[in-house]
């Protein structure tokens, strides 16, 4: 293989690599998104009940 060949297929190579790392943390990072709007909704529900238990007893 030629020196530019060789050159190229480097760069590609890094290219997809690249690419595919991009691409993973773009998906953590919704899958996190995800996780945090679940937990804060779960937490506002849980909130909600105890607020309404609190208020009748009190």
């Amino acid at each position: 293989m030629k020196k530019t060949g060789f050159i190229i297929l480097a760069v590609v190579i890094l290219g997809i690599i690249l690419y595919v790392t991009i691409v993973i943390k773009v998906i953590e990072f919704l899958f996190g998104a995800i996780l945090f709007l679940v937990a804060a909704v779960i937490l506002w529900i849980i909130y909600n009940k105890v607020r309404s238990k609190v208020e009748k007893n009190f």
